[in-house]
């Protein structure tokens, strides 16, 4: 197991998304021990030769993003797909990535509240098992796991995925903040879907009631949200000591339409025990906003990021490697 960064946050902050080299250069630098990178800069011979000795020169583990598997948002079919994913597989196998990550998009939604009419949730999900059940062969043949990045669906939706695709190359990406798009409690959406948890996006994250909606803050340094990150990592190590921890912290938040019926109606039946904890996480959150703890949206919006977030990225490899040495007895 080892401390990553996810490149997305950073790439997209310094304009360099485009330029795994400089990714790579910024967390070295943070004291990460590898990186998730995008595979279109990758499709480039003389760039992929240079990530590789990069890589391997730094002792660096590579994962890759894949390609899209949502036939019900793209209108295209999963065999047209999978057409897609054929040149990223030898890509991703020459740089060295066991991983490639993949996820369902959103619609023109509100949450998971769909607007567009005859479109369901049920849509993406039979559209996600097919394209995954198409391409089992395909992973299987490169013998690279193709996980499914959690979001907007619940744990009991990704289970249901990822067993009705049926294969040992098909597996989840945990993101452990975003369970709380789905109103449920980080250690348990963690504890229901671990066994099948090959890849992550480690980041902390809270809650707290905004206007007619509930406020999500998409990342926090480690540490000081509301997500039990220790107790989650713990979970992830026993079920898969190989799965490495990439982090993807980032200042984003948005007011999600959480309280409409018809979004609290999508997630099933409420058990009074993941309301409590749901309620407890809207109170955590509430707290750490009228502490100060964490900084308001207009506040955030005044932070210079460019020059914070890289120290606060290097505090989260630091918290996220002394979490990995304590399980592994170092």
């Amino acid at each position: 197991m080892k401390v990553g960064m996810d490149g997305m946050p950073i790439g997209s902050l310094l304009k360099i998304e485009e330029n795994p080299l400089a990714v790579m250069d910024h967390a070295i630098a943070l004291g990460f021990e590898g990186v998730l990178l995008g595979n279109r800069p990758l499709r480039d011979e003389a760039v992929r030769k240079q990530v590789i000795e990069k890589a391997q020169a730094n002792g660096l583990y590579v994962e890759m993003g894949g390609a899209g598997i949502d036939s019900a948002l793209s209108g295209k079919s999963p065999k047209e797909l999978v057409e897609g994913w054929k040149e990223i597989f030898p890509i991703a196998k020459e740089v060295g990535s066991p991983i490639l990550v993949t996820g369902l998009g959103t619609w023109p939604w509100d949450g998971r509240i769909i607007r567009e009419a005859g479109r369901t949730l049920e849509d993406q999900i039979t559209g996600a098992v097919a394209t995954l059940r198409e391409l089992r062969a395909v992973a299987a043949d490169w013998e690279i796991i193709v996980t499914l990045h959690t979001a907007f669906n619940t744990a009991k939706e990704y289970l249901r995925i990822v067993e009705e695709a049926d294969s040992p190359w098909v597996g989840l990406c945990l993101d452990t903040g975003n369970s709380f798009l789905v109103l449920e409690d980080p250690v348990d959406f963690a504890r229901a879907v671990a066994p099948w948890v090959h890849s992550t996006h480690l980041k902390d994250s809270f809650i707290y009631l905004e206007g007619d909606g509930i406020h999500w803050l998409g990342g926090c340094e480690l540490g000081t949200g509301t997500v039990d990150v220790p107790a989650v990592v713990e979970m992830l190590y026993q079920a898969n000591p190989e799965c490495n921890l990439s982090i993807e912290d980032h200042w984003g938040r948005g007011t999600h339409p959480m309280l409409r019926p018809e979004f609290l109606e999508s997630l099933g039946p409420w058990e009074s025990d993941r309301l409590a904890k749901v309620l407890g996480h809207l109170s955590r959150g509430q707290g750490l906003m009228d502490s100060g703890a964490q900084l308001t949206g207009a506040a955030a919006k005044e932070v210079d990021w460019t020059e914070a977030f890289p120290g606060r990225l290097a505090k989260d490899a630091a918290y996220a490697r002394e979490l990995r040495d304590k399980l592994q007895g170092k």
